[in-house]
């Protein structure tokens, strides 16, 4: 197998960063290097990329990220790497042991230029889904279902990572989908391994998904670069999202009775009557 490089974006979560780099160091083959990419310039994150780099057989390096935010983070730990495959772990996120293996290995056997494993989706507190990516999608079925390449359960080709400009840092709600239909657009080959192969954690905290109005704007950017290639029930589930989210925040009585009336047409009157009753 051809040497992997492994990249972990982080933004304050020392305590998680220290049991995602545990799942990288228990896997079952090895990396060549670990790069951790910083934005927030954190003393307790640097702290804990110097006791892994003096304990672990591979090279642990910390990498800083002026420009902020995770798609610029991957891209930098891209930049960075010396493998000829990429892996990507969120520093909130684990990986089985025999994650880079399977992957690795599945991606070379099939003369693929992008594996993605199986997850275990920790919704919430109690609640964990096993997920994994539909096989045969193309550029005109990608959008059809939301997918399920996440930041940490897939290995690429270097080389076909950077023939798409990598993560978008214009794309902050979404950009792992975003990043999987433009490689797709590009021609980009891929495997699937539907093996629950990583598990995508649920924690307190600022996330991602919090329903922030960052996070609605976030949608709205991606209806309007994908909108037209969506199925309707995908385009339906984020808009009503993206404005239950704006109605939620929103402290005017006029702008929320429109906002209601947004959704109403959204959902279609029906759905949105048994939507109201089940709450």
């Amino acid at each position: 197998m051809q040497a992997v490089s492994v990249v972990i974006p982080t933004h304050l979560r020392s305590h998680l960063l220290r049991e995602s780099i545990a799942s990288v160091a228990a896997q079952t083959l090895q990396p060549i290097e670990l790069l951790v990419v910083d934005d927030a310039n954190d003393p307790a994150t640097q702290a804990v990329v110097a006791e892994a780099d003096a304990r672990l057989p591979f090279a642990v390096r910390y990498i800083a990220n002026e420009a902020g935010g995770v798609c610029h983070s991957r891209n930098k730990g891209a930049e960075a790497a010396t493998g000829r495959w990429i892996g990507f772990l969120d520093d909130d996120d684990l990986w089985h042991p025999p994650f880079l293996e399977r992957l690795v290995g599945l991606a070379e056997q099939q003369r693929v230029e992008l594996a993605l494993g199986g997850l275990l989706h920790h919704e919430d507190e109690h609640t964990v889904t096993p997920r994994a990516q539909l096989t045969g999608l193309t550029p005109d079925t990608a959008l059809r279902q939301n997918g399920s390449m996440t930041g940490s359960n897939f290995v690429i080709d270097r080389d076909a990572y950077f023939r798409v400009g990598g993560f978008d840092p214009a794309v902050t709600v979404f950009n792992d989908w975003d990043f999987f239909v433009r490689l797709l657009d590009a021609g980009v080959t891929y495997g699937v391994d539907p093996e629950p192969l990583a598990e995508w954690r649920f924690h307190p905290g600022d996330r991602i998904a919090t329903p922030s109005l960052r996070r609605a704007a976030g949608i709205g950017f991606f209806l309007d670069r994908h909108g037209k290639r969506m199925s309707r029930v995908v385009w339906r589930d984020l808009e009503t999202t993206m404005l239950g989210i704006r109605r939620i925040h929103t402290k005017s009585r006029f702008e929320k009775l429109k906002l209601s009336v947004q959704l109403i047409r959204a959902h279609g009157p029906l759905r949105y009557a048994k939507r109201i009753l089940r709450r």
